[in-house]
C-alpha cells in the first residue's frame, strides 16, 4: 500500500500506523471508507460488505467516482469533500435503496493538500425515521389519554357551580349562565392555577352541546412542528412517521361539542392564520389532502399572557384577537378575592378525605392564616397544599402548630396563649413581644431602643424569656 510524503526512512511505517489507529477507533461504531487524496478507496470497515451489498474487491483500489456511478452509492459525500476542501455531511442512498446520514473529513498533508478522506456513518436515517414514529405514535396515545381524562373530568363536574364567596366569582358564575348555552368564542384569560380549565368545562357543561366532546388542547406543551398535525390531523403518508391510517385533528374530534385551547399565546403564528381561517370559515383541510371538512364546534381559549401587549410586540394577530375575545372573562387571583380561600379549602378538604378515606379537619386558627396568605400559584397551589395536609395528618384536627413551616405567617408560631390569669397573660404577652423583637434586632440595646425601655431593663427581660440569653457590654 502506497503511503505519500515521506519525510525518512521510517515515515511510511509511522504513517500507516497512524492510519490504522484511526481507522480501527472509527471502525467500532460505523461503516468506514478510507480514501486517498485523488478518491482511491484504500480501506472499508468489516460490516461495509453488508450495508453496501459489495464485496471489498469491487470496491478497494476503485475511485468514488466510479462506484458512484455504478450505484454502490449516491451522492459521494468524498467528492464533496474533495470540491470543497472540507468537512461534509450529506444524505447518502446505497444500492439497496436506504438512506444513511454519511459523513466525511479531510486529512491535508503538510503542504495543505488532501492525504486522506475518511467517510462513515454518522446514523442510519431509518433508525431516526423509527424513533420519529415512535415519537408521533407517544404523542397519539398521549392525546386519546388526555380526551378520555378530559370526559371524565366532564363527568365529575355535573353541573357544578363555582365554589365562591366573592362577588368577583359570583358575577362570572352568572355570566357563564348567560353565555353557556350560545356559540360565542370565549377568551379566558388570568394567571397560572386560577381555573380556567375548570369554568371551560363548566361552560361545556351548561351548554346545549353537553353531549358532544370536550377537546383540549395546549398549545404551549406541543411541539411547533407537530402542532398543525395535532389541530388539524393528516392523511396517510403525509410526512414521513405519519400513521399509515392517517388522523383526525383536535378541531375535527371536538365537532359537535367544545374545542379548547389553553395557552392560546403560545400558538405560532403561522398557525394563527390557519386558526383564523377556520374560525371564519369553520372548514378544515387536513395536511396532506384535498378533502374540505366541514367543522362544528364552539371554540374556548385560554391565557395568562397579556395579548394586547403580545399583539404591539407582533408576536399575536391583532385580528384574531378580536375574533378570540367576543366574550371575554377575566379571572381575578385568589390573593384579590380571599373570602373564596374558606369554601375553597372546605371543598378540597372533602374531596380528599374523600379519596385517602380520612376525616381530617382545620383548627379555625388555621382557616385564619390560610386567608392571609397570597397563594401566588392560586387555585392549583391551594388544592395541591391541602392535599398534602390531609396525607401528613398523624391526627383528625389540624391546629396551627401542626402547619408546614412555609405556610406559616410571621409571628403565628408565637401567638401568646389566651388562657389563665390576667398576669399570666400579660406575661405571656410580654415574652412575645421581647423574643419576636430580639429576633429582629439581635441586641440588648437595640432591643430597648425599639421598646422605649432602657438597655438594662431589655437585658433583664431577655434573660428572664430566653434561657440561654447571656448579656453583652453596651455595644
Amino acid at each position: 500500500m502506497e503511503y505519500t510524503n515521506k519525510k525518512c526512512d521510517n515515515c511510511e511505517i509511522y504513517e500507516k500506523e497512524k492510519m490504522d489507529i484511526l481507522f480501527k477507533v472509527m471502525d467500532n461504531e460505523n461503516d468506514v471508507t478510507l480514501t486517498d487524496g485523488e478518491g482511491i478507496v484504500i480501506r472499508v470497515s468489516d460490516s461495509y460488505e453488508k450495508h453496501y451489498g459489495v464485496t471489498r474487491e469491487e470496491i478497494i483500489g476503485k475511485s468514488i467516482f466510479s462506484l458512484e456511478n455504478m450505484g454502490v452509492f449516491k451522492p459521494s459525500v468524498t467528492a464533496v469533500v474533495l470540491e470543497k476542501k472540507r468537512k461534509a455531511t450529506i444524505l447518502q442512498k446505497n444500492k439497496m435503496g436506504d438512506s444513511i446520514l454519511t459523513t466525511g473529513v479531510p486529512i491535508f498533508d503538510d503542504s495543505g493538500n488532501i492525504q486522506y478522506v475518511i467517510s462513515f456513518n454518522s446514523i442510519d436515517i431509518a433508525d431516526m425515521t423509527s424513533l420519529n414514529e415512535k415519537y408521533i405514535k407517544l404523542i397519539e396515545l398521549m392525546s386519546e389519554y388526555n380526551a378520555e381524562i378530559n370526559q371524565l373530568q366532564m363527568k365529575e363536574i355535573n353541573e357544578k357551580e363555582l365554589v365562591t364567596n366573592s362577588m368577583h366569582m359570583t358575577s362570572v358564575n352568572e355570566l357563564i349562565s348567560q353565555i353557556a348555552d350560545t356559540n360565542a368564542n370565549v377568551l379566558l384569560t388570568g394567571e397560572t392555577g386560577v381555573g380556567k380549565s375548570m369554568i371551560a368545562r363548566i361552560i361545556h357543561q351548561k351548554s346545549g352541546r353537553v353531549d358532544g366532546p370536550f377537546i383540549e388542547i395546549n398549545c404551549g406543551t406541543i411541539p411547533e412542528n407537530l402542532i398543525e398535525s395535532e389541530l388539524f390531523g393528516y392523511e396517510k403518508g403525509s410526512f414521513t412517521g405519519a400513521s399509515a391510517k392517517g388522523k383526525m385533528g383536535k378541531i375535527e374530534l371536538a365537532n359537535g361539542g367544545t374545542l379548547f385551547l389553553d395557552e392560546i399565546g403560545e400558538l405560532p403564528l403561522n398557525m394563527q392564520v390557519k386558526l383564523l381561517q377556520v374560525i371564519q370559515e369553520k372548514v378544515i383541510i387536513r395536511i396532506g389532502g384535498l378533502e374540505k371538512i366541514d367543522v362544528d364546534f364552539r371554540l374556548i381559549t385560554a391565557t395568562n399572557l397579556d395579548l394586547k401587549k403580545n399583539i404591539r410586540a407582533n408576536l399575536f394577530r391583532e385580528d384574531l384577537y378580536y375574533r378570540l375575545n367576543v366574550i371575554p372573562i377575566q379571572i381575578q387571583p385568589l390573593r384579590e378575592r380571599p373570602e373564596d380561600i374558606v369554601p375553597l379549602v372546605q371543598s378540597f378538604l372533602d374531596q380528599y378525605n374523600k379519596k385517602y378515606k380520612k376525616q381530617v379537619s382545620l383548627a379555625s386558627e388555621v382557616y385564619d392564616a390560610l386567608v392571609k396568605q397570597k397563594w401566588p400559584g392560586n387555585i392549583r397551589q391551594i388544592e395541591n397544599f391541602v392535599e398534602r395536609l390531609v396525607i401528613i395528618a398523624k391526627q383528625k384536627e389540624i391546629n396551627l402548630e401542626d402547619l408546614p413551616d412555609d405556610i406559616v405567617l410571621e409571628g403565628q408560631r408565637n401567638k401568646p396563649k389566651m388562657d389563665g390569669s390576667l398576669d399570666k397573660m400579660l406575661e405571656e404577652y410580654e415574652k412575645t413581644i421581647i423574643v419576636n423583637t430580639f429576633k429582629t434586632y439581635k441586641t440588648s440595646i437595640a432591643v430597648g431602643e425599639a421598646l422605649g425601655i432602657s438597655q438594662a431593663t431589655a437585658a433583664r427581660r431577655l434573660r428572664k424569656y430566653i434561657p440561654n440569653y447571656k448579656s453583652y457590654r453596651y455595644e
